[in-house]
C-alpha cells in the first residue's frame, strides 16, 4: 500500500502560491509486520489485509520444508510485501518430535517466530535422520517421562540447544521454552481445530479466509491460486 501527499503552501500578504513538489510515496514493507492470529498462529503481512492465507503445517512433514525453501521468496515478495495477501503459520502437530520444534520455533516472542520457524525447516533433513537412524530402544526412551521431560530429551537429540543457540538462546532459555505450558495448549488446540473444524489430513495444507483449498499441498500448486487473488 503506498502512501503519498502533496502540499500547497502560500506565502502571506498576497505573495505567489507556490506548489510544493509531491511528497516521495512511502511504502509499507508489510513482511516486517508480525502479528498473532486468533487461533495463535503467527502472521506476516498486512492485518487487515483482503485475504488471509495460513498454512497448516507440521516441522517434521518433508513437503513443509520444501514449501518453505520454494515459496520463502517469491512468497513475500510478490504477495505478502503487496499488503493484500497475509501469510500466517499454525501448527498439525504430528508427533511429539514435531511438538518439541513446534514450542521452539515460537521461543522469543513473536518477531522471532519466522527465524526459528525457518532454521528449523531448513535444517530438518540433517536432525529428521538423527532420529530415523536411531535405534527402537532409543526411541522408546524419548517417549519415557513426563512430556517436559520428554521434549527436553528431544531437543538434545535432534541437537535443537546446538541450532537454538546459533539463534541466541541459552539452554536455560530453551527449557523454558519447552516448559511452555501456555504455547503448548495454544499447538494443540490448533491441531484440534485443523483436523476437527477444517477435516485437514494433511501437511501442509492451506486455507483462504478460513476456508481449505482444496488439493493444494504445495508453492506450485499455491501460486497460480495467489496470483489469481484480486489486490
Amino acid at each position: 500500500m503506498k502512501f503519498g501527499s502533496a502540499y500547497l503552501a502560500s506565502v502571506a500578504l498576497g505573495a505567489a502560491i507556490v506548489i510544493a513538489a509531491p511528497a516521495r510515496a512511502q511504502e509499507t514493507d508489510w513482511t516486517q509486520r508480525i502479528t498473532m492470529s486468533d487461533k495463535g498462529g503467527h502472521v506476516m503481512g498486512n492485518p487487515l489485509a483482503k485475504h488471509r492465507l495460513a498454512e497448516y503445517m507440521s516441522y517434521t512433514c518433508n513437503h513443509c520444508a520444501n514449501f518453505e525453501a520454494e515459496s520463502h521468496d517469491p512468497l513475500k515478495t510478490h504477495f505478502i510485501q503487496k499488503g493484500h495477501i497475509s501469510f500466517e503459520v499454525r501448527n498439525l502437530i504430528l508427533n511429539p518430535i514435531d511438538l518439541t520444534a513446534a514450542m521452539l520455533a515460537r521461543c522469543g516472542g513473536r518477531t522471532k517466530f519466522f527465524g526459528n520457524h525457518r532454521a528449523l525447516l531448513t535444517s530438518q533433513a540433517s536432525w529428521m535422520q538423527t532420529f530415523q537412524s536411531s535405534s527402537p530402544e532409543v526411541m522408546q526412551s524419548l517417549n519415557e517421562g513426563t512430556i517436559p521431560e520428554r521434549l527436553k530429551k528431544i531437543a538434545k537429540a535432534a541437537d535443537f540447544y546446538g541450532l537454538m543457540k546459533k539463534r541466541g538462546y541459552s539452554a536455560a532459555q530453551v527449557d523454558m521454552c519447552l516448559a511452555d505450558q501456555s504455547a503448548q495448549d495454544k499447538i494443540l488446540e490448533m491441531t484440534k481445530y485443523a483436523t476437527g473444524k477444517l477435516k485437514l489430513t494433511g501437511t501442509p495444507s492451506f486455507t483462504l479466509n478460513n476456508k481449505p483449498i482444496d488439493k493444494v499441498h504445495n508453492w506450485a500448486r499455491l501460486r497460480p491460486a495467489l496470483s489469481a487473488l484480486s489486490e
